[in-house]
């Protein structure tokens, strides 16, 4: 092979792998902005669950009280505790009406669904648990008290109640949250980034100044 064939080989050798490095690179940007805007939907998925617990909670204690109470330790009208909750049961179960994670190889839809209920009663009851204790150790400070109620633990959870969210968490997950999470995931993908990140520093400077409020 002369020398001008020898060149012309290298030169197309150098453009197919420069070709190939663009392709892979051009295809990893992509996987990079997709795997962005799924997170950016999902804090809004995670947003919207904690507005829809916040909204409960004042409209629980409207009819208890007859007044509004604002509820929660954010400014914003927000409960975190809420959506943590119930993504964590989405993310490790799914839904009562599809098992995944833990529950994807549980073929009966009744134990399936026993099993989902078992775990709805006590995902909400270690979050409240855990978010109880905290506060009340280290902050001194408590946003709720079952004190009054049979069957609680320091005040922190109790049974019924707790028999009261499994309740809540199975009926929400098996018919609204579906609806909700394909709503959300609708939205135009600029739209929901632009949203997510506006929130996100939203709920970040609301979380930082309640807490040093706190101290």
């Amino acid at each position: 092979m002369n020398r001008p064939d020898k060149c012309r080989l290298s030169g197309r050798f150098i453009k197919n792998s420069f070709s190939h490095i663009l392709h892979i690179m051009s295809r990893k940007r992509k996987r990079d902005r997709g795997k962005f805007e799924t997170i950016a939907k999902y804090f809004l998925l995670f947003t919207l669950l904690s507005f829809l617990g916040w909204a409960f909670e004042v409209g629980i204690m409207f009819l208890q009280t007859g007044e509004y109470c604002e509820r929660g330790l954010l400014a914003l009208p927000i409960c975190p505790i809420y959506g943590t909750s119930l993504l964590f049961a989405y993310f490790i179960l799914g839904t009562p009406n599809e098992g995944r994670g833990i529950l994807k190889k549980v073929k009966s839809p009744l134990i399936r669904c026993l099993l989902y209920a078992a775990f709805a009663f006590l995902i909400p009851t270690l979050a409240e648990l855990i978010v109880g204790v905290f506060f009340d150790k280290v902050y001194q400070t408590a946003f709720w008290s079952y004190s009054g109620m049979p069957w609680n633990f320091r005040g922190y959870i109790c049974i019924p109640v707790s028999v009261g969210w499994m309740i809540a968490v199975f009926l929400f997950m098996g018919i609204l949250f579906e609806p909700i999470k394909k709503g959300v995931f609708k939205l135009p993908k600029m739209l929901a980034i632009v949203l997510a990140i506006f929130l996100f520093i939203a709920v970040v400077s609301d979380f930082a100044v309640s807490m040093a409020a706190l101290n």
